[in-house]
């Protein structure tokens, strides 16, 4: 340990620590503006400049490491004539124009000028004049705001590892844009914005809504995938204008993609619901909620107990979900489903994966389908020693940073696979060398979608070769893990299916679920409106909704308290912001267990209570970050899947992730609508050219039992041969019903 003196005070911090570092260990307060601890330090700003005694140049606290004995100074006339300057020089071209800059109220050089005492400019003030750029459908750019702190660039290189944007130019000339002034296209994650110090770059959903002194905000979990991110609900009265990153927080550092960050207008929706109402004869009338729960309650009571069911969304908490097996009980049925399987549990955690040496990441597009984890991926395969094996039917963001990338159309990828597998079993072939480095390393890690049994086979297969490997199931929902944990995965999507369509099922509960978008369910509207009782609880009338008897509109996760199980087996707190004047799920599901007999909780800390005396995994769990003690990662030895694309055709059809969406709330978002509202076809460069294909062309897809007509995306990264189309929409659930893998041909 090294001794400094800061202002006098004396702190004991470890070697290689900065100035900065060590002087916030003495409770010292150094300007910054350029300075941000989860980026590599830079030095651009000048404004943290101290006084070090003996050596006569000012030092950057922020990039000036510390040594033994050192003696700084932070306050002096000296340095407050030196960071007025530094202040006064940024706002030569900076704009004046606080009232109107988004950024005001939160503006870190607008701070600094106050703590510095900047009054009036020394120099003559040109401030420019350069017209704002909004190609970006997120992000508003305006340079002239710009104060050239390269935050924006660091985060895009170092976290994001998109390299965007960069440094143009020399001199005055610098600025912030994108190579030859190309449209700004990206993940569009809003990174960028969230480490701007300045109302340069703005967010676009949140911009001229309201003002920060405005808003109250609410620490919870973002319920939009499974990642866990620790976000702020920022919201005045009952509407909320913004949901915002917490810097350094939880499990994902502060950090946000673009569903979260850009997504959350749905929950202010003039399309959501606020009416029950009871269908009779086709007809639909609005009633009060009681209403609703005694008419489903009555429709339950005059079928067989076993011929009831419930369906459980990943959407619920775990309160809600573990109040819905009550419900099933006090009914007297078994029958609770759900999408999620109780076959695979998380083990590996995202510190896993950011401390890993050697990563495998399995046919999973992890960057699109979990965003936070895609970025630990990327973090921990930029290291000095590590790598980064990948397979995925065409290339992906991680490209980049992959040791190597194996691509190719799903039956030629499921061999490599199989062939790794073996290599990790100690088989001598071309992914020996490959196995070697996970054989090999001290912390590796395999990332692989739980949804696939081909894949999930092989990563049991490759954890019995070596134990050490720390799997890491990406569950895609916000609450995939926990609804199972509270019972809602033990039975399987096709006895579901096969009930409603035998008839065996007469009366359906579906608890959030659009169940008519969803892959191996999407045929059964016609079954579900056959139903004595199908009661929905959604936010929005869904595809479901529309074919219910019964509707009961219901508050999303900002609206209600409750808690998540993330894709590490994390369980964290939901915290209600504000109100729509809808019930929760658990207020309809403790109205319906009245109507049975069974005296249900309403509030989330009771159900806790009684979780932890009923579901032994969360006995002992802490309920804000603790982690489940899962038994082992698979329930049973999982069965070889064969991987053949079903039907004929030239093309290779597979499922890509979302895009943009996570599921249904993300649909009801107009401005992720206005970037990807619709599934595309996505189609390889030179499939394209040999059949003539543009961006935007319509053309018609056929399989063996299929056929729909589709936009064409021409995707560099996609495999010839192999085309995708995203999952989960109304239009592709029925098309994937049929198969995860199939052959189609494209007709124009």
């Amino acid at each position: 340990m090294l001794t400094v003196k800061i202002n006098g005070k004396e702190v004991e911090v470890p070697a290689g620590t900065t100035i900065l570092d060590a002087a916030k260990e003495a409770g010292v307060h150094i300007p910054v503006l350029c300075h941000d601890s989860r980026l590599n330090p830079f030095g651009a700003c000048r404004v943290c400049l101290v006084e070090q005694v003996g050596m006569p140049k000012l030092q950057a606290a922020c990039t000036t490491p510390v040594t033994d004995k050192m003696e700084i100074i932070t306050e002096s006339e000296k340095l407050s004539r030196v960071r007025k300057t530094a202040v006064e020089l940024l706002l030569i071209n900076h704009p004046l124009d606080c009232p109107v800059c988004d950024k005001g109220g939160e503006c870190t050089l607008q701070d600094l000028t106050y703590e510095v005492g900047v009054t009036k400019v020394r120099f003559d003030a040109v401030p420019n004049d350069t017209p704002v750029d909004h190609t970006n459908p997120f992000i508003e750019r305006d340079i002239d705001r710009c104060v050239l702190c390269g935050r924006c660039v660091r985060i895009c290189d170092e976290v994001v590892n998109i390299q965007a944007i960069s440094f143009l130019n020399r001199g005055t000339d610098t600025m912030i844009g994108t190579s030859f002034e190309q449209p700004w296209n990206c993940e569009y994650c809003g990174q960028c914005i969230s480490v701007c110090p300045v109302g340069s770059l703005n967010n676009r959903v949140y911009l001229f809504k309201n003002r920060p002194w405005n808003l109250e905000s609410e620490k919870t979990i973002c319920g939009l995938c499974s990642c866990g991110c620790t976000v702020s609900i920022d919201y005045e009265g009952n509407e909320v204008f913004r949901m915002n990153d917490m810097p350094e927080e939880g499990v994902n550092h502060g950090y946000m993609c673009a569903k979260g960050r850009f997504g959350f207008d749905f929950m202010n929706s003039v399309k959501r619901e606020t009416e029950a109402q009871v269908k009779v004869k086709g007809e639909a009338k609005k009633v009060s909620v009681t209403e609703a729960v005694e008419y489903a309650a009555d429709k339950i009571k005059g079928v067989s107990k076993e011929s009831v069911a419930l369906v459980v969304s990943p959407r619920l908490t775990n309160e809600e979900a573990f109040l819905a097996a009550k419900l099933a009980s006090a009914i007297g049925t078994s029958n609770v489903f759900s999408t999620e399987t109780d076959e695979i549990m998380p083990e590996g955690t995202y510190e896993d994966v950011e401390n890993s040496d050697a990563l495998t990441v399995l046919n999973i597009n992890v960057t699109e389908s979990n965003p936070i984890l895609g970025l630990a991926v990327r973090v921990a395969a930029r290291k000095e020693g590590s790598s980064l094996l990948v397979f995925y039917p065409s290339m992906t963001a991680l490209r980049r940073v992959s040791t190597k990338f194996v691509t190719g159309n799903p039956e030629k990828l499921a061999e490599e696979m199989e062939k790794f597998c073996a290599a990790m079993g100690g088989a001598d072939n071309e992914y020996a060398a490959d196995a070697k480095l996970m054989l090999d390393a001290e912390k590796p890690v395999l990332v692989f979608d739980p949804h696939s049994k081909a894949d999930a086979y092989i990563a049991q297969e490759i954890k019995k070769a070596c134990s050490k490997v720390k799997l890491v199931p990406a569950k895609h929902k916000n609450n995939s893990v926990g609804i199972v944990d509270m019972g809602c995965g033990a039975k399987s999507p096709a006895e579901f299916a096969a009930g409603v369509e035998s008839g065996k099922i007469k009366a359906v509960v579906c608890l959030g679920e659009n169940i008519v978008t969803r892959t191996g369910w999407s045929k059964l509207s016609g079954a579900l409106q056959k139903l004595d009782l199908l009661m929905v609880t959604d936010p929005f009338m869904s595809d479901t909704a529309k074919l219910a008897n019964v509707y009961i509109p219901v508050a999303t996760f900002a609206e209600k308290n409750g808690s998540f199980t993330n894709l590490e087996g994390r369980v964290q707190l939901v915290s209600k912001a504000v109100d729509k004047g809808v019930p929760s799920d658990a207020e309809v599901l403790a109205a319906l267990g009245k109507e049975f007999g069974a005296e249900l909780p309403a509030d989330a800390y009771s159900v806790r209570k009684l979780i932890e005396k009923e579901v032994k995994l969360y006995s002992g769990v802490e309920w804000d970050g603790g982690t489940v003690p899962y038994p082992s990662v698979f329930k049973k030895d999982m069965e070889k899947a064969a991987v053949t694309a079903k039907g004929s055709g030239r093309f290779y059809l597979y499922p890509a992730s979302l895009r943009l969406h996570s599921g249904s709330y993300t649909r009801w978002s107009p401005d992720l609508a206005k970037v990807y509202g619709s599934p595309v076809l996505e189609v390889s460069v030179d499939d394209a050219k040999e059949m003539d294909l543009k961006d935007g062309d319509t053309v018609k897809l056929k399989g063996d039992s299929f056929t729909g007509e589709f936009v064409v995306e021409i995707d560099k990264q996609m495999t010839k041969g192999c085309i995708s189309l995203p999952e989960d929409f109304a239009d592709t659930a029925d098309i994937f019903s049929n198969g995860r893998y199939l052959k189609a041909e494209i007709i124009k």
